[in-house]
């Protein structure tokens, strides 16, 4: 079961890890959305795609998660049991790839779409605020 991200500890962590505008502007933007693929969120934040955007992702995480260790350290387990490959993915703190009402996640390994499609975790939601 994926470790739920306690919201206040998050919200303190984002402050302590002193995050820059853009990096604001991607936490910000992801969790108004919900739902969003790399060439999306570039092309919504006006983003250079050199560096790719979901390494400056895992980046903002890790700056992220040294705030909030502890749960951070269990996010990355989690993250290598649900992989496939057995490969922890830093940005899992915020997001996830998603899923279809069949099960298959949302790739183009799988042949369900065009991009990887991730999703923000609920809590973490504020599109509807």
């Amino acid at each position: 079961m994926r470790p739920i991200t306690p919201i206040d500890e998050f919200e303190e962590a984002c402050l302590k890890a002193n995050l820059n505008n853009i990096e604001q502007k991607i936490i910000d933007h992801i969790r108004y959305v919900g739902v969003f693929t790399q060439p999306s969120l570039t092309k919504d934040l006006k983003l250079n795609t050199k560096p790719p955007i979901l390494s400056i992702l895992c980046d903002i995480c890790r700056k992220i998660g040294k705030h909030m260790p502890e749960h951070f350290k269990n996010v990355r387990k989690w993250s290598k049991e649900i992989n496939e490959y057995d490969v922890k993915w830093d940005g899992e703190l915020i997001c996830s790839l998603a899923w279809n009402k069949d099960g298959e996640r949302l790739s183009p390994e799988n042949g369900t779409c065009l991009y990887h499609t991730f999703a923000v975790h609920k809590e973490l939601f504020q599109g509807l605020q």
